[in-house]
């Protein structure tokens, strides 16, 4: 497995200390950190963070509801399984709502310049990831290229809907990343979407969206 060139159990500004730690809780999953069928205990978490079991608490609470975590009233909060079942779920899911994001951003060519230089700079990012063989940042950055385009549709049903699998996705290419090729591929597969963006091509975009999200499956 390839490592990251720094801490996973580290967290970004976010809204709050819960967000924060949430945040941090998938990464560590998403590294493998924590692995599925493991008991999350807040005393160990809560010194790992840093942080009190207050907000802790609530971050647990937030990834119950988001499907992340589960508990049981005697096993306590755990991870569950994510089989393949669920990850091909979660991939159907994204690509009914990434083609409706991608029309709606074509479609709203005012802010297609804007769109298409902040791909640009997320590119950069997830090719300086990739020759760092940092997986989580090449992951990171294709969860902000994506995210950029549902915020570029101005379609506020998918980008809630789609931040509420953004999560789920970290995991997912967590598990099925396996290598430095893997790594490596990843910007080209992202530029071409970008250019495909740029020349307004609709209709390219939905023939190509969906064996971009699960061409890591298929290997």
């Amino acid at each position: 497995m390839m490592m990251a060139d720094g801490p996973i159990l580290t967290f970004a500004r976010s809204p709050s200390l819960a967000e924060q730690a949430a945040e941090a809780i998938v990464g560590g999953i998403a590294a493998g950190i924590f692995k599925p069928g493991e008991r999350l205990v807040e005393t160990n978490l809560a010194a790992t963070l840093q942080m009190s079991r207050v907000p802790l608490r609530e971050a647990l609470k937030i990834l119950e509801a988001q499907g992340i975590v589960a508990s049981t009233p005697h096993r306590g909060t755990f991870i569950p399984t994510f089989d393949d079942n669920r990850v091909d779920q979660i991939c159907e899911a994204r690509i009914a709502l990434e083609k409706i994001a991608l029309r709606d951003a074509v479609n709203n060519r005012r802010q297609l310049p804007a769109l298409i230089k902040r791909l640009d700079g997320i590119i950069a990012t997830m090719e300086q990831a990739a020759s760092r063989l940092n997986w989580l940042g090449v992951s990171k950055a294709d969860l902000d290229f994506h995210r950029a385009i549902c915020e570029a549709s101005e379609n506020a049903i998918v980008r809630t809907l789609w931040e509420s699998l953004a999560r789920h996705v970290l995991i997912v290419f967590g598990q099925e990343i396996r290598d430095e090729r893997d790594a490596v591929i990843m910007a080209p597969h992202h530029r071409r979407l970008r250019d495909l963006l740029a020349a307004g091509d609709r209709d390219a975009l939905i023939v190509e969206i969906p064996g971009h999200i699960l061409r890591l499956r298929r290997r």
